[in-house]
């Protein structure tokens, strides 16, 4: 016995889901306790037909938009005036001679620890061991449970004012227009309140051009006041992972040194060398920089022991000696503050001798170990949901952006960080720390960036999954069939 749906059916169901999350948008957006978040991509419609009023260009330009609700006691407060006041697009203000200047390194200052470490080489140290414990011999494995952590400015104000009206909530009425607001579901003004939107560097620059365009308007709702904007972390970790393949990789002279990370690369993926040395992409680089930093760190543990006891030749044989924890921990700190760059290594003094007093190949592993660190600290603080530790390898990250020439990121950065630090009103900052990661599948390593969730659980289920197939893989069957805000 077999059950037949038809048509009609399926379509009266698609319906009846977009009507209740259109239903369940207006509730959440009202509550004005929700961020949004949106994103700019294009889908290639080949069954498009070209007529002569429109060329016969496939590619559609669409944005996605998420609501997300803001966690950890967020409550509704009136700062949009407050932070109106401190914008420097004000035009109302005093004009100063300078912005000042704050101190990003001293907002989260060191704290004295018994081992003479700083913060991060405490946690490079932990990596270490992690490494050990995880990859290495699996005699030490026993150890593993005691390693423990200590487009265009007009279309983005369309697709802001369009998100904000599926949760209806926008300007105050008129008031010669209370009747027709009265006729209508109640609108939710927000000109007293702020409201977070999430995005990547892109999605920034649109908004600053829209705030930077409205500044000289006469109403918080048409200057847009109410936007806060919090960038996306997912990016910022691929824009780690590209800063560190324009230093290591990118430049040809550096593939020459037998010890090169290219030298790394062509042992286990010898076929893959063409693609990683132009263009690898965030995945793949990613990979690289995770498979090279543990064999690397690995090494290091058997030239440290192999230092120590000149039996030990391997990692086996040193593992078959059953080391106690008190020395694991001992050799860690060693391996932190003789094989990483920086700390007790000055390495502008050791760069500075000369050539023949100089071992280069292993100033260049010391780099390599520095920067693969600083990834994997930046991976694990999003990950794991540390504010505090993320905000703390922000000055590092916005040092090496400079210097690869991703000037816009490090910018970026450093306002991000001044204003969530020095202009935003407490609760509105906590606001901002508390909800710059969200954590979809409620797992202790679970947390992500809210664009990764645009990216993975929207973008790529409204391009793959949603939309219907051959002929009747439309724009119209994509926004009917989704449950997203596309407009």
């Amino acid at each position: 016995m077999g059950i037949s749906i038809s048509q009609t059916a399926i379509r009266r169901a698609i319906h009846s889901l977009s009507a209740e999350t259109a239903s369940t948008l207006r509730e959440m957006g009202q509550t004005l306790l929700v961020g949004y978040a949106y994103d700019n991509f294009d889908i290639n419609f080949p069954t498009l037909v070209p007529t002569i009023e429109k060329a016969g260009d496939p590619l559609t330009h669409l944005t996605s938009g998420a609501l997300i609700h803001l966690e950890h006691g967020v409550v509704l407060e009136e700062c949009s005036e407050e932070l109106w006041q401190k914008s420097p697009l004000n035009p109302t203000l005093p004009e100063t001679a300078a912005q000042p200047k704050h101190d990003l390194n001293s907002l989260h200052p060191e704290i004295d620890d018994p081992s003479g470490l700083t913060r991060r080489e405490r946690w490079n140290a932990w990596k270490f061991q992690s490494d050990l414990y995880e990859y290495g011999p699996s005699l030490l494995a026993h150890h593993k449970n005691t390693c423990s952590t200590r487009s265009t400015h007009a279309g983005n104000i369309s697709a802001v004012e369009n998100l904000l009206s599926q949760g209806r909530v926008g300007p105050p009425p008129d008031s010669a227009k209370v009747a027709q607001y009265n006729r209508l579901q109640k609108l939710v003004s927000v000109a007293k309140y702020v409201v977070l939107f999430f995005g990547d560097l892109g999605t920034y620059e649109r908004v600053q051009g829209v705030l930077q365009r409205r500044s000289i308007e006469g109403t918080p709702w048409r200057r847009h006041q109410f936007m806060v904007f919090v960038m996306g972390f997912f990016h910022l970790k691929m824009a780690c992972a590209d800063a560190i393949w324009r230093i290591f990789i990118e430049p040809k002279q550096g593939r020459q040194d037998s010890n090169s990370l290219m030298a790394y690369v062509t042992q286990p993926r010898p076929r893959k060398t063409g693609k990683i040395g132009s263009n690898p992409g965030f995945r793949r680089m990613h990979e690289v920089i995770r498979h090279m930093g543990i064999v690397l760190r690995l090494d290091a543990w058997r030239v440290e022991a192999k230092r120590r006891n000149s039996a030990w030749t391997s990692l086996e044989l040193f593992a078959e000696a059953k080391p106690s924890k008190d020395l694991l921990d001992e050799m860690a700190q060693s391996l932190v503050e003789n094989f990483v760059a920086g700390g007790d290594i000055d390495m502008y003094e050791t760069r500075s001798r000369s050539a023949d007093s100089r071992d280069a190949q292993h100033e260049n592993i010391l780099f390599l170990h520095q920067y693969f660190l600083l990834y994997e600290e930046i991976s694990y603080a999003m990950n794991h949901g540390d504010i505090g530790r993320l905000e703390a390898l922000f000055p590092p990250w916005i040092s090496i952006f400079r210097a690869v020439g991703k000037h816009k990121y490090s910018a970026h950065m450093t306002k991000y960080l001044t204003d969530l630090h020095f202009v935003y009103p407490a609760r509105l900052s906590r606001a901002v720390g508390y909800n710059s990661l969200v954590n979809p599948t409620e797992t202790a390593d679970g947390f992500r960036g809210v664009d990764w969730v645009e990216e993975s659980m929207i973008n790529l289920y409204t391009k793959h999954t949603f939309g219907g197939s051959g002929s009747n893989y439309t724009k119209a069957r994509v926004i009917e069939e989704s449950d997203q805000n596309l407009p």
